[in-house]
């Protein structure tokens, strides 16, 4: 790969550097309180928990500024905004691909985690985050990315409306059925979609297996080894504690 190549990836990384470093440093000061008044005795801002993360973040800035001042003077800036001008026809696949990592990362970090069981919504993360790149196929990565959006709207429509609290009087543990049921149908239409390929249905499989392998190992450990609490312990959290205490 040649230089200029090179330095538009460096272009591309330092703005995702400068915005991640700008978030971080509006997250810490809006939520973390400089200083505060802890037992009776005023914290000074030197003290403060919030100072780690303002110096990472004003460091991954000016990082991410050198960065991209060393990649508009090598000609990466201006190699990258022309390829942005042709519209190359695999830059819709690179694009989508980019989309589509942002929405599973989104979904997961904002809709899922803060209301749906811990394991299942970390379960059907990594089966849509895998199936994108290892199915590789253009054609199936729009599909599925339309499948889930759809999806992602549709529940996100449902606890905006707060109809998800109403659902869960009458049964507690509705949503995380609903989401369960939507993981199901992922993969059903993965399957509909792949039908005939004997290849991508050993792919698929082993994006499952891939998928279910970690969440099961790593998730019990925190919960019951660790001692971590999660965010939100579901009905799957739930039956895995019936289990454990099952053969105690």
């Amino acid at each position: 790969m040649d230089k200029v190549q090179l330095r538009k990836k460096d272009f591309i990384t330092s703005l995702i550097l400068i915005a991640f470093g700008i978030w971080m440093l509006f997250y810490t000061l809006t939520e973390i309180p400089m200083k505060d008044s802890w037992g009776g005795v005023m914290n000074v801002w030197f003290v403060s928990p919030g100072l780690f993360p303002v110096c990472i973040g004003l460091l991954v800035i000016i990082m991410g500024v050198v960065l991209c001042h060393r990649a508009i003077q090598d000609g990466g800036a201006k190699k990258f905004f022309e390829d942005l001008s042709r519209r190359e026809k695999d830059s819709s696949g690179k694009t989508l691909r980019f989309l589509g990592i942002l929405l599973v990362i989104v979904s997961y970090v904002y809709l899922y985690i803060p209301r749906i069981d811990y394991f299942l919504d970390t379960l059907f993360c990594l089966m849509v985050f895998i199936s994108f790149f290892y199915l590789d196929r253009p054609d199936l990565l729009k599909r599925l990315f339309t499948f889930y959006l759809v999806g992602c709207l549709f529940i996100l429509g449902l606890f905006l409306v707060g109809a998800d609290k109403q659902l869960n009087k009458g049964f507690p543990y509705f949503m995380d059925t609903l989401v369960f049921v939507f993981f199901l149908a992922y993969i059903a239409y993965c399957r509909i979609l792949i039908r005939g390929d004997a290849a991508l249905k050993r792919k698929l499989k082993m994006t499952f297996i891939m998928s279910l392998v970690p969440s099961l190992i790593l998730i019990p450990s925190f919960k019951y080894f660790l001692l971590v609490p999660l965010p939100v312990e579901g009905a799957f959290i739930e039956l895995m504690s019936i289990v454990r205490y099952a053969f105690r």
